[in-house]
């Protein structure tokens, strides 16, 4: 090492020093921070000391900031005040020259030396400067030297190569033995033996954490990273064995291996520098010779395992020691830099850091800080990354982070403040509730770039196809459908505001509240982002049009089923609700399907020789294909119209119609690439084809990714629709059109089932056309939701048949679940809406009531005496006989009882709705009033409209009101009502709580602070 550097452990918020050493041109600075700027710190120095004699090792003293030590190669030890250059420099001289490996200070005037082996000598040396500053002050520097001896000595013919004193157990140090083990002294022994050793061979660069001395760490030798962490708790005794010591030895408690990495050229570096933190217990620093610099978080365990240990050690324990002893564990590692020759990270080798040491103060956002030096003498101030923010997400996607920060702000100019404990902050951010889902879809679009994988292809529509088609991805960070590995966050230019992130996590709620619900079209175009959704809702679309128009024939209902269902004339287990007046068999869904061809005038086209035209024709017609001319042109015209061409050729390739697909593809100024393709298609009806031209349309398909362009280009290739089939990019219920039409019947029924197969296990929802919504839909939505969690749509899809048509338990605890997700996101206008269409649905074709019970009432008002039901239906009332005794107290009056336990004077209060004068003003049960209002102190409650009472109170009203000009007629019953508070639970009139809240916030209840009128903000949102 070349430079150090050294923070002074007594810095304060007003002073902060440090000493910079220079081992090659043997100076020290005292240096005072002035500000920093970022990470750049400015600093002025104190005092320059140039007389330093050769040295290899050095201390600064934590205790007096004037004197400095260093061990010098001929094994001197010399003591300089920084502040006096001209002063005497204090030697410590030896009997045999050797190097001297380690100085240390220790309170109150100690200094240890560490020195080479020798023979005959010992090397390990505890001085006392109390008497040898004073005499060198007075004596001459010659005498000193003759003067001169320990007043300790350890370690005969033993190297010691690092040591250090216990900040506050200033009697005892630890020493590292070269090759041999680490040991720990206690200076009021007198044996001068060992405490405590522990063997090892990495004896270097011992640390001990100031803030929990039971640990210390140490390094390996030279071109060894290895760290080893120890508990002096677990350390043995050094006695001989003969005295009964218990020789079992525990290793380090934390040990690292291979530290740092090779370098390029496969040398390994060396271990510079091992720091403990001053301000924070557990942060051990290590630099490398290369400048990669780690910072080791540790964190306590507890050892369950108990030791045998001798008397000696455990009286030992018991006076120095704590009694247990802990193991760590890794927390977090710091990797502050990489070396200067690192591959990715390369850069000058001035610019490495080449030591380093941790404050005592932190920085400003209470973390522990380091000052580093660099290679170039720059010097600069890290503050290590915090843990992770804890935070958590609501069901109403608001985040709430909780952070640790030191609230006593850093000084104006120097950057660091008093270590001391963390205070929590709370930081609540809620989701951007202005923008609707297509607009949140466009920024997040902009901060993302999204890829593509296997059946989710990119989309490069064509220049003159814009945004109103609809996405032939499923890449969309909205979709449901894409998986979550096709959002790349690589991009460090990715810049996604954290309202927006958030609100793409409310995508159910908002789909809910724009209304997604069984409106086909208007849910298109909420999903519109989702080519899936948007298929399988088009077709759910079509399925309800044509039950409209009618799907029942020789006795079935055919009603959405799946070409899966139709093909094989399986109706599955359905076959009871689908049928009309008898028990249906194959031959009846033959005979149904041919008779609904003919109901529905489903005209024949030229198609693949097949046993079963009427069951292509149907299943083609659900597809949403099989058009006549005359509607095929139109439809053409429609997508051409809509800027979807390569659609509208597709369209017509599919139906044999090459000229007007021709057409369509030079229709409105087409573009370099839609001229292309229709070159390459009028080549193919020419039937001009060879290899170069195959070659051709094979490198225009490589540059284009529009799916029905590139369907077209696979067919006009090879003039076979398996290359149609075999575009997966292609929607699947296009492929499945293709497959009806030109697929011979043996083909189609194995395309049909094994399709119908991966599409259940995939949980692919563009297969609902090969299902339909029928009990073999079930798997394929569970699988769907497994993967996507889109329980939303799965229950909204299969509601229009489920129970209608079939029973399922997994379907009723969708519905229930989805229900609870309403309530939860306090949308109970749109559980209610679901609840009442979902109702409607549930009936049967051959019956008017509906599957589903409406759900039980949910609110009821209740006595607050007897916790009975506020009905005054005398059917209602219990009618059991209750001893007179028992209702002879403040409640009966006069002691009299019914049969039904009220008092007989409150007899009349049961089911006298018409003409009780206080019906609706005290309890029907108990006849007890209701609570007293909060501002006016009167009885709450109104009397019955129906009531002789309470329509003698409303033509006084309205009586009143004529004489009054301006006064609106009728009796306002609002006023007259009562409302709760749901945290105070107080309780007034309506009008009475308006007149109060509108000049006041606070409770009007004496002593109660509840702002009950801020309840309520924002619940209509």
């Amino acid at each position: 090492m070349e430079t150090a550097i050294r923070w002074s452990s007594s810095s304060t918020l007003e002073e902060q020093q440090f000493l910079i050493a220079d081992v090659n041109g043997r100076t020290f600075k005292h240096c005072r921070v002035k500000e920093a700027g970022g990470k750049e710190l400015s600093h002025e120095i104190l005092s320059t000391h140039h007389k330093v004699p050769a040295f290899r090792a050095f201390d600064w003293s934590p205790y007096d900031q004037a004197l400095v030590a260093v061990g010098q190669w001929s094994g001197e030890a010399t003591v300089i005040r920084l502040n006096e250059e001209n002063a005497p420099a204090l030697s410590l001289p030896i009997k045999h020259q050797r190097l001297c490996n380690a100085v240390t200070f220790g309170k109150p005037s100690l200094l240890a030396t560490g020195l080479e082996r020798v023979r005959n000598d010992f090397c390990l040396n505890i001085w006392d400067l109390t008497q040898r500053l004073l005499s060198s002050s007075s004596a001459a520097s010659s005498s000193s030297r003759s003067s001169a001896e320990p007043v300790r000595k350890f370690a005969s013919s033993e190297a010691i190569t690092s040591i250090k004193f216990f900040p506050v157990q200033s009697d005892t140090f630890v020493a590292g033995v070269k090759g041999t083990c680490i040991r720990i002294y206690d200076l009021r022994e007198s044996t001068g033996s060992a405490s405590l050793q522990f063997p090892t061979t990495a004896v270097h660069n011992i640390q001990i954490d100031p803030l929990d001395e039971n640990y210390f760490a140490s390094a390996g030798t030279q071109k060894d990273t290895t760290i080893q962490i120890w508990d002096r708790r677990s350390g043995s005794s050094s006695l001989p064995p003969n005295l009964g010591v218990s020789q079992n030895q525990q290793g380090p408690v934390l040990e690292f291996k291979e530290t740092f990495e090779a370098s390029v050229n496969a040398t390994q570096p060396n271990i510079w520098s091992l720091r403990y933190c001053k301000g924070r217990s557990g942060y051990l620093g290590a630099l490398a010779s290369t400048g990669d610099f780690k910072i080791f978080e540790t964190r306590k365990g507890y050892s369950s395992e108990a030791h045998d240990v001798s008397e000696y050690e455990t009286t030992f324990k018991q006076q120095h020691l704590s009694p247990t002893a802990q193991q760590l564990d890794i927390k977090r590692v710091h990797h502050i830099e990489h070396a200067y020759d690192h591959p990715r990270y390369r850069r000058a080798g001035k610019t490495r850091i080449v030591s380093f040491d941790f404050t005592n103060l932190a920085g400003p956002r209470g973390r522990p800080c380091a000052i580093l030096l660099r290679g170039d003498q720059s010097t600069e101030i890290y503050e290590l990354n915090g843990a992770p923010s804890a935070f958590s997400i609501s069901p109403l996607a608001e985040l709430v982070s909780c952070s640790a920060l030191s609230r006593p702000k850093a000084s104006p100019k120097l950057p660091l403040q008093r270590n001391g404990l963390s205070e929590a902050y709370v930081t609540r951010i809620t989701p951007n509730g202005d923008r609707t889902i297509a607009q949140l879809s466009e920024s997040l679009r902009h901060g993302l770039s999204l890829v593509s994988n296997g059946k989710s292809s990119a989309n490069s529509t064509s220049a003159n196809e814009t945004k109103t088609q609809v996405p032939e991805s499923k890449s969309s960070l909205l979709s449901c459908g894409a998986p979550r590995e096709d959002i790349d966050l690589s991009d460090q230019d990715a810049k996604i505001d954290i309202r927006d992130a958030l609100a793409s996590f409310t995508l159910r709620r908002r789909r809910c509240t724009e209304g997604y619900l069984f409106d086909c079209a208007k849910n298109m175009e909420i999903v519109a982002d989702d080519r899936a959704l948007c298929a399988m809702w088009e077709w759910i679309g079509r399925a309800k049009q044509i039950a409209t128009e009618g799907m029942m024939a020789e006795g079935l209902d055919l009603s959405y089923m799946g070409v899966y269902g139709i093909w094989n004339n399986d109706l599955g287990s359905e076959r009871g609700a689908r049928t009309l007046d008898k028990p249906p068999s194959s031959g009846n869904v033959s005979h149904a399907t041919k008779t609904l061809c003919e109901q529905l005038e489903l005209q024949d086209f030229a198609t693949a020789e097949s046993a079963y035209p009427t069951h292509r024709r149907l299943c083609l017609y659900l597809c949403g294909f099989g058009f006549p001319g005359e509607h095929l042109e139109t439809t053409v015209n429609d997508f051409i119209g809509q800027n979807q061409t390569t659609k509208a050729a597709a369209l017509a390739i599919i139906h044999n119609q090459p000229k007007l697909a021709f057409r369509a593809l030079r229709s409105k100024s087409p573009s370099a690439a839609l001229r292309e393709l229709s070159l390459a298609l009028a080549g193919f009806v020419k039937g001009n084809t060879d290899e170069t031209w195959n070659e051709t349309v094979q490198d225009i398909a490589s540059s284009l990714h529009d799916p029905y362009a590139r369907a077209i280009l696979a067919f006009v290739r090879s003039g076979s629709w398996m290359d149609v089939l075999a575009e997966t990019s292609l929607p699947l219920r296009d492929r499945l059109a293709v497959a009806i039409m030109y697929l011979s019947d043996v083909d189609l029924t194995t395309y049909i089932a094994s399709t119908t197969h991966k599409c259940i296990s995939d949980g692919d929802i563009e297969g609902i056309p090969f299902t339909g919504l029928t009990a073999q839909s079930i798997p394929l939505l569970q699988t769907y939701i497994s993967r996507t969690y889109d329980l939303q749509s799965a229950i909204l899809a299969i509601a229009h048949t489920c129970p209608r048509y079939f029973q399922s338990p997994l379907v009723a605890l969708w519905r229930e679940e989805y229900r609870s997700q309403l309530n939860t996101h306090r949308l109970f206008i749109q559980r209610v809406q679901f609840d009442v269409q979902a109702t409607k649905l549930s009936v049967p074709v051959n019956s008017s009531k509906p599957l589903l019970a409406p759900p039980a009432r949910q609110v009821s008002l209740r006595c607050a005496h007897c916790e009975q039901n506020l009905d005054r239906n005398p059917a209602h009332a219990a009618a059991t006989v209750v001893p007179a005794a028992a209702n002879s107290g403040a409640g009966a009056v006069g002691g009299e009882v019914t049969a039904a336990g009220v008092p007989q004077k409150l007899q009349m209060n049961q089911g006298s709705i018409f003409g009780d004068s206080r019906s609706g003003t005290v309890c029907p049960k108990c006849g007890r009033h209701m609570p007293r209002c909060v501002v006016c102190m009167l009885w709450l409650g109104m009397p019955d409209p129906h009531s002789k009472a309470g329509a003698a109170g409303n033509a006084a009203a309205v009586a009143g009101a004529a004489d009054e000009p301006g006064r609106k007629r009728g009796r306002d019953l609002m006023r007259e009502m009562c409302c709760v508070c749901r945290s105070c639970w107080h309780m007034s009139h309506v009008g009475h709580a308006r007149d109060w809240f509108a000049k006041h916030k606070v409770c009007p209840v004496p002593g109660c602070g509840c702002r009950c009128s801020e309840l309520d903000l924002g619940a209509g949102e």
